[in-house]
């Protein structure tokens, strides 16, 4: 790959996500081209890339054998696997979103083949790009003292289309794999460790037989405990706090970040409120920015991509099977 042209990235899937950060991204970027788009449906993909100048439409399998550097993979859960596989083979680095699967073996899978074809590959928790997050660590050094407990909160109104990928169980839907996922995440970045177990339970939507709401408590080494808990009939909430021997820290928005949106820290101490704004910033543009200069070996990668996406597929496997047998399982019982 030149250092001097710009790196071709391919999308696969014309999903809401992809129309709301990916492709705003690109269409800014100084050093990013958007090579392909594929859609399942030709038409879908002739008016994406209409819409974003793009010469090159067609199918998935178009994209994966075209000369594109990275493909973005925007497509419902349950094809993550077998499109993240197709894309390493072809000697395409991935960029998945998440939840990057539906198992831990399925993640094990994927990571084989991506190494097996020396590509790199991240699951998009664009949230942990974001500057707040920075301000939230070095917050937690210098005011919280010992930290006790992270409690994480994701939810909003359910998705009133009954034909959204979210309602559809083949599809890898429900609220652990759409929304869960993300305080999960938080919780292991903030704790910057792995868990000793967790115990969860779900409550199932009676007609789609997908989880609507999910709730987990998580424990950490030296009795710290990360509270989850998501829900699609919510009043929305996307943010977590973590209470500290001294102090306490709170987010406005923590997940979801508008690209426009200035969004808040709150230091909770000697019965003040300190907050602290930051600006707004394109938590999706820096991640891939960080990815497109580490493929090209730019920088050296900020954390192990791989490690952390199959450390988080791991502690959902673990989520799952809490809720389905109903009892506390450890981390250490899977290999």
């Amino acid at each position: 790959m030149s250092e001097h042209k710009k790196i071709s990235i391919g999308v696969l899937g014309c999903s809401r996500v992809a129309k709301k950060y990916f492709l705003p991204y690109v269409k800014s970027s100084e050093f990013v081209d958007l090579g392909f788009i594929g859609s399942r449906s030709l038409e879908r993909a002739q008016q994406f890339a209409k819409e974003y100048g793009v010469a090159k439409f067609g199918s998935y399998e178009d994209v994966i054998n075209s000369n594109v550097d990275i493909v973005y993979i925007s497509l419902p859960i349950s094809m993550h696997e077998e499109w993240s596989i197709k894309a390493a083979k072809a000697g395409k680095h991935v960029l998945c979103e998440k939840s990057s699967t539906t198992s831990y073996e399925s993640a094990k899978k994927i990571l084989h083949i991506c190494k097996e074809n020396n590509v790199r590959i991240l699951e998009t928790f664009a949230f942990r790009y974001h500057p707040q997050h920075e301000l939230v660590k070095k917050l937690i050094i210098n005011e919280l003292g010992e930290i006790n407990n992270f409690y994480g909160m994701f939810g909003f109104p359910p998705p009133p289309n009954e034909t959204d990928i979210r309602w559809q169980k083949e599809l890898g839907g429900g609220v652990l794999n759409d929304v869960t996922c993300y305080p999960i995440c938080a919780s292991r970045i903030v704790f910057n460790s792995e868990p000793i177990s967790v115990q969860a339970y779900f409550e199932y939507d009676k007609k789609f037989e997908v989880e609507k709401h999910a709730n987990a408590m998580i424990k950490y080494s030296n009795q710290r405990t990360a509270f989850v808990s998501s829900g699609y009939n919510n009043y929305y909430q996307s943010k977590y706090s973590v209470w500290g021997s001294k102090a306490k820290i709170s987010t406005k928005r923590a997940y979801a970040v508008p690209q426009s949106y200035t969004t808040s820290v709150f230091l909770h101490k000697n019965d003040e409120i300190i907050e602290k704004t930051i600006k707004p910033a394109d938590q999706f543009g820096i991640m891939c920015d960080i990815f497109c200069n580490v493929i090209t070996k730019k920088i050296i990668n900020p954390y192990n991509f791989e490690k952390d996406l199959l450390n988080q597929a791991k502690l959902m496997e673990a989520v799952r099977i809490s809720d389905q047998e109903n009892r506390i399982v450890l981390l250490s019982e899977f290999k």
